[in-house]
Order: C-alpha cells, then sequence, then structure tokens
C-alpha cells in the first residue's frame, strides 16, 4: 500500500508517542514506535524509515545517540526532526551538530509536526528529479534547495551544519576561515566529523575532489572556485 513516507516515532512518554504515531498513521504515514535508545537503534539496523521524529531526553541515553547512529547508516537518506522539552540555544545548536534537519518543541501542533515532516521529506526526495544545471568550473551553494552543485552539475544534499560551513569560505575563496566561525555555534571539535562527512559525500558522486582543505592552526579554506556572490 502506497503510504506517505516512512517514519520512526522516538518517545518515552507513552502517551505522546501514541497521539504523534495515531495522528501520522491517520494522515497517511507508515509509523514504528521506540520508546529507548536501544530499541531506535535495533529497528535502524533492521531498516532505514524516510524520517525520525526524535526525542533527545530517554531512559538509557541521549537523542543524540540515535541521530548520530542514523547518520552513520544512512547519511542523508533519512530526516531528522529533534522533539524536546529542551528550547534553549545549546540543545539547538548540538542538535543541528550532530546532523538533525529540523528541531521542535514539545508545544509544538501535531498539524505543525506534519507539515515539518512534509516539508522535509518534499526536499530530502527533491534530488531524485532532475533540475537543469549549467556546467561550469565553479561550485554553486543553493541554500533554497540545500544542495551544493558541483562543477559537473551534480547535486550534493546538505545538513544546516553544512551549509554554516560552507557558507563564509565560498563568500571568501582561498582565505582561511577560523574554525569558530565555522560551527553554527556548536563544539569546534564536532566541526571535523561535518567535514569529513561531507567530503564523502562529494567524492561519492563528483570526480571533483572537494574544494575546501584543513589549514594549520587556523581552521579551514575553500580552495575552488564560488559561482559568483553567495547569498
Amino acid at each position: 500500500m502506497q503510504h506517505e513516507g516512512h517514519v520512526l516515532v522516538v518517545e518515552d512518554e507513552p502517551a505522546l508517542r501514541i497521539d504523534l504515531a495515531d495522528y501520522l498513521v491517520g494522515r497517511g504515514f507508515l509509523v514504528d514506535q521506540a520508546a529507548t535508545c536501544r530499541e531506535s537503534l535495533a529497528l535502524l539496523e533492521r531498516t532505514r524509515p524516510d524520517l525520525i521524529l526524535l526525542d533527545l531526553a530517554l531512559p538509557d541515553g541521549s537523542g543524540f545517540t540515535v541521530a548520530a547512529a542514523a547518520r552513520q547508516h544512512y547519511d542523508l537518506a533519512v530526516g531528522i526532526v529533534m522533539l524536546t522539552a529542551f528550547d534553549d540555544e545549546a540543545h539547538r545548536l548540538a542538535g543541528l551538530g550532530v546532523g538533525a534537519d529540523i528541531y521542535l518543541v514539545k508545544d509544538s501542533s501535531l498539524r505543525e509536526i506534519e507539515a515539518c515532516c512534509r516539508n522535509l521529506l518534499r526536499r530530502l526526495r527533491a534530488p531524485q528529479i532532475a533540475k537543469p544545471v549549467p556546467t561550469s568550473p565553479a561550485w554553486h551553494l543553493d541554500e533554497m534547495s540545500w544542495q551544493l552543485f558541483t562543477p559537473d552539475g551534480v547535486a550534493v544534499p546538505l545538513t544546516a551544519t553544512e551549509i554554516a560551513f560552507l557558507k563564509p569560505m565560498m563568500a571568501a575563496p582561498h582565505v582561511p576561515q577560523k574554525r569558530g566561525d565555522l560551527c553554527q555555534g556548536s563544539e569546534p571539535r564536532n566541526l571535523d566529523a561535518v567535514v569529513l562527512r561531507l567530503r564523502r559525500k562529494i567524492e561519492a558522486v563528483s570526480r571533483h575532489p572537494p574544494p575546501f582543505k584543513a589549514v594549520y592552526g587556523s581552521g579551514y579554506v575553500f580552495t575552488g572556485v564560488p559561482s559568483g556572490p553567495q547569498p
């Protein structure tokens, strides 16, 4: 049977988890449920959801662990929406740092959560739709579609953290940027994992090497040619 998308709801509060699952099923989604990190990781080993609705505070650990595992297993093929009671900047930045696409607080309405899920799924599926991109020797950052276009016209899907890493470098190519300016406010030690993931994505789809390199004692520098002024 055709469904709107496969969603894994990770929430330890039974009433909230059941409400989310029942609502999404009623709106046409296929839904799996988990109440702990252990259950979530076991499900991720067996199946690949299109999207994870993820609570941070779980009884046997943190939702950050589940997010990191999802990115390790499936990279950007899975969308991650963090749904939590923690509304402070530190938690939001930490969530984005491990690869979350959207961060919502728990007082969000079911309709708002559904709208975020549908918008994220549309964006994740967008690279499958042919999009005419002129071939040029330049790299193009498209923030509207969350994609980096290589000089040979290949689209590389990005997370918010990866856009925050690329944007300042592409605005000033060949000028070293400090690590702290490329982290979107999260811990600088998380930046290396972001860079490694982005390198692998580019190398997997393009004959062009990643257009950035580390600068000892400073941070990173964009070594390619950006396509005009970056937004």
